[in-house]
């Protein structure tokens, strides 16, 4: 009762802070289609979503207005002649998907939105926003085909030209939609547009939209020109064939058009300077050695002036569809970043001998302007990842990649530049022709478009701000044409790297377009080649189906994150039946003797049943050989309690009652089979049910995060995860933190990060990592210095040293709750980026006394906690008033407090 009262006190204090007459809230702001602002090229599945600005304090979206219309000045007037939402009794602020509407291709529609706050004052109207439809369907495609140059390059290099006279009238629009396996580089009048990456398999192929307006000439001739690449199949990069199509309508505010399409009057001829039959460089499947003869580039390919009449016509493979490409491209969002860096040093060796290093591990391509005189000579390359003791590159450290490149000056100032990205630090030249220096030498840095700026995070333990630094680097590395294991050795998919990355993606750089993509494509890998349910553990990728079992099974764990993190129901309820199939692919392996899971189907050679850790180093010492890995049920137990919460949400009411009975029997099961006589949690059991003796952190991580663990065995366990410091490699990473976590283990989770004795992330930074790495032990086994994977823990830094989770989809509910952490840290400030703005969080602990300063989007609500700090009573300060608070263990907290800025003081 004491706590009721606790809470109407609470609440009643909270919107008594707002004044009698509430102001009106203000026009909705940031608007988003697609997750994008304005975006042109998407598909006709439109989804909206915005931010609110409100300045009263503990404010909420009780209703918004949408409207669509297919004009400005209908929109102008409110004649929503495409769509009205109309009134919606609602809180969500994105993935408002309209129902029932029909929407043209390569067509700009118009829309904007209103809200209604707690008390129903109403906002004005939004600024305008828009999306465009790109090309829908396969005859949208008309006028335009499939071309190529013929050729049998094995690294096939090939330069496009159309040119093409528009008539002297005023252009209102002009959009390219182009496709190319594997990538393209789109040139307008010489100017650069963008690139693009296709490395799906092709009846999945993708294609991208470009803006080109401003870049056309009215009344005479104007060039569209691109450089494809295609270069065979390889790891996250499916084999595919030679091939582009483009199409641009160019529309004039008369009303008519003008289309250029691709087709055998546009002009082709090899990108010759890229020498084919070069060595492979190793790795798996990453590409050849770019050996780069700049006497055979053509200087001014897309010129306009270029005189192309030597050049042959490109070569109509056939209109879209065609064989290979048989399905309906499908609209790509994603864009690619590229930005100019300049090198930490140069170093002068002598002898035309230099030393590049970048400072820290980036992913791109160098620039080096060569300023030789005399044209012929091959000027030597090597990237690397570190230094020997001669301080020149180690190649023991080269992730099984050659990284090296080749370049033969032209004798007229060429510059070295080359098309496949790499992760690497340093480049070591071995002849250059001229002094090199910060002028001369950049490193094109590139990346999927995630912005770093959108969250933040400083403590008063430096090396814990260095961790930050370092995993909030290594998701950029990482995020290319997918969530890429590496940009370097393979460029994978690989299912669970991704999961460890596009989750931080979403709470540190508020990614949504890859997560969307990438969740979307693992679920077509089930279509393509695993009826049973399985996923691809890496995909797409040149050798088909290839899965590992507990990859498929930490994808539902991917699909409930980006639901809580998104509240995108749609993605549930149109793959409900997908999702589904993966916990019954699991449930298919139950031993009914023991109710566990036996040797769950999948995966080849030490992947055979489960992968559990990689590399082996990395499992210390997990029993292998058990025919029901603790892990793998651990996991089990958490599919069916997902698919039934997913049930659940999508109204599916008897798979609810199902999986959670599955849920229930499992573990019950792992908690009677899989204790041993001290009350931790072995590594498995034999089919004759005779039990590992082995004792991991992986095997008791998992079911203490996943709230498997009986409350009488929790002291056991948390000590046995605390006496084995880190012992987990990035596979099961996650749990680490989040069991330390749960436990409220905040002194033992900053040594976590920061100790540079144990394995993790401060020892990596001790050893001179710039990047978290593929396994801890990375420097003496030549495992990958640059692997994401690890970035993972970024998570636990948000969730336990800020304190933020969300407790409902879309950030409707948070818990704001900073561990304690005595004296190993006394201060944390950070942001953390949502659908409905950003949440902000400071606290501090100084002079015996706890502050917490938040900042909560409005409609948000929020449960705050503040420690003890060893003291008794349970009154606390709320913007200078004192109330009392609830208590929960070490805790107090607060709950139902409510938008705007908030200072809390023990």
């Amino acid at each position: 009762m004491k706590s009721i009262q606790q809470t109407f006190f609470l609440l009643f204090l909270l919107f008594s802070l707002n004044p009698i007459n509430a102001a009106n809230p203000n026009a909705p702001f940031n608007l988003r289609s697609f997750d994008k602002q304005n975006p042109i090229g998407t598909n006709d599945k439109p989804y909206f979503g915005w931010y609110l600005s409100d300045s009263d304090t503990n404010e909420i979206q009780s209703a918004y207005q949408i409207i669509v219309a297919s004009s400005l000045a209908n929109l102008k007037a409110n004649k929503a002649d495409i769509w009205d939402s109309k009134k919606t009794n609602s809180r969500k602020q994105n993935y408002i998907y309209p129902d029932g509407i029909t929407l043209r291709a390569a067509t700009t529609y118009y829309w904007k939105v209103r809200c209604w706050d707690k008390d129903g004052n109403m906002s004005p109207y939004s600024e305008t926003a828009s999306f465009t439809t790109g090309l829908l369907h396969n005859n949208d495609w008309n006028s335009a085909q499939w071309t190529k140059r013929d050729s049998k390059d094995n690294d096939d290099y090939t330069y496009f030209r159309k040119i093409t006279k528009l008539p002297n009238k005023t252009i209102k629009k002009a959009i390219t939609y182009i496709s190319a396996c594997h990538s393209y580089e789109l040139y307008v009048n010489g100017q650069f547009v963008g690139k693009g990456f296709n490395h799906h398999y092709p009846q999945y192929s993708y294609y991208n939209a470009w803006d080109i307006t401003t870049l056309l000439n009215k009344n005479s001739e104007n060039l569209l020109a691109c450089l494809t690449h295609w270069y065979g199949g390889g790891q996250g990069r499916a084999t595919g064939s030679r091939g582009m199509i483009s199409k641009t309508i160019i529309e004039y505010s008369d009303g008519t058009q003008t289309i250029i399409g691709s087709d055998k009057s546009w002009k082709q001829t090899q990108a010759a300077q890229w020498a084919v039959g070069q060595p492979q460089r190793g790795g798996e499947g990453v590409g050849r050695i770019e050996t780069i003869d700049s006497r055979k580039k053509i200087t001014n390919w897309n010129n306009l002036k270029l005189d192309d009449s030597n050049w042959k016509n490109a070569v109509e493979i056939g209109p879209q569809p065609t064989t290979p490409w048989t399905g309906t491209l499908q609209s790509d969002l994603t864009r690619v970043v590229e930005k100019e860096i300049k090198a930490k040093s140069i170093q002068n060796l002598g002898n035309g001998k230099y030393l590049i290093d970048l400072g820290k591990v980036y992913a791109g391509s160098f620039k080096i302007a060569f300023n030789e005189r005399k044209a012929g000579d091959t000027i030597k390359m090597l990237g690397g990842y570190a230094l020997n003791p001669e301080g020149r590159i180690d190649i023991k450290y080269n992730q099984s990649t050659n990284l090296s490149f080749n370049f033969v000056p032209s004798g007229n100032n060429a510059v070295f530049n080359p098309n496949v990205y790499f992760g690497m630090r340093y480049l070591q030249i071995d002849n250059a022709p001229n002094e090199l220096n910060q002028n001369n030498v950049s490193f094109i840095s590139r990346h999927f478009e995630l912005d770093p700026s959108r969250s933040s995070f400083q403590s008063s333990n430096e090396m814990l701000n260095n961790v930050w630094e370092l995993m909030k680097h290594t998701l950029i590395l990482g995020a290319q044409e997918n969530f890429v294991d590496t940009p370097t050795r393979e460029k994978g998919a690989f299912l669970l790297d991704s999961w460890s990355q596009a989750v931080p993606c979403m709470s540190v750089m508020y990614d949504r377009t890859m997560n969307s993509r990438a969740l979307k494509e693992f679920l077509e890998s089930q279509d393509q080649y695993w009826p049973d349910g399985r996923l691809n553990a890496v995909y797409p990728n040149v050798d088909g189906g290839r899965d590992i079992p507990d990859f498929t099974q930490a994808y539902l764990l991917w699909a409930w994150d980006y639901y809580i993190e998104t509240g995108n129901i749609e993605f549930l309820k149109s793959n409900y039946s997908r999702l589904k199939k993966i916990a019954d692919y699991v449930d298919t392996y139950k031993n009914e003797s023991t109710g566990l899971i036996h040797q769950l189907k999948g995966g080849k050679g030490p992947y055979e049943y489960g992968i559990i850790d990689w590399p082996p180093t990395m499992r210390y010492g997990y029993d292998m050989s058990v025919e029901s890995k603790t892990v793998i049920d651990t996991y089990a137990y958490e599919d069916f309690n997902i698919i039934s919460k997913i049930a659940d949400i999508t109204g599916n009411t008897a798979d609810k009652k199902l999986y959670t009975d599955k849920a229930e029997a499992i573990k019950k099961a792992i908690n009677t089979h899989l204790i041993n006589q001290n009350g931790l949690y072995i590594d498995g059991i034999h089919n004759n049910q005779t039990v590992s003796t082995h004792v991991s952190q992986h095997a008791n991580i998992l079911p203490y995060a996943l709230n498997i663990v009986p409350e009488n065995n929790k002291k056991q366990v948390i000590d046995e995860i605390k006496r084995l410091k880190m012992s987990v490699g990035m596979v099961p990473l996650r749990w680490l933190p989040e069991s330390l976590g749960l436990a409220d283990e905040g002194e033992h989770l900053i040594d976590l990060y920061t100790n540079t004795e144990w394995d993790g992330w401060a020892k990596t930074i001790a050893l001179g990592g710039t990047a978290t790495w593929e396994s801890w032990d990375a420097d003496g086994t030549n495992q990958s210095m640059s692997h994401p994977w690890g970035t993972v823990g970024l998570l636990g830094m948000q969730n336990y040293i800020l304190g933020i989770k969300a407790l409902a989809p879309q950030h409707e509910k948070i818990q704001i709750k900073p561990l304690w952490f005595g004296t190993k840290l006394t201060s944390a400030n950070g942001t953390y980026p949502t659908d409905k703005g950003d949440i902000k969080v400071d606290w501090n602990y100084s002079n015996n006394k706890y502050t917490l300063k938040i900042s909560v989007p409005v409609n948000c609500t929020a449960k705050v906690y503040l420690p003890k700090c060893g003291k008794t009573g349970n009154t606390i300060k709320l913007d200078n008033k004192e109330v009392s608070a609830s208590e929960e263990g070490n805790y107090l907290y607060l709950d139902a407090i409510g938008s705007g800025e908030h200072y809390l003081e023990r």
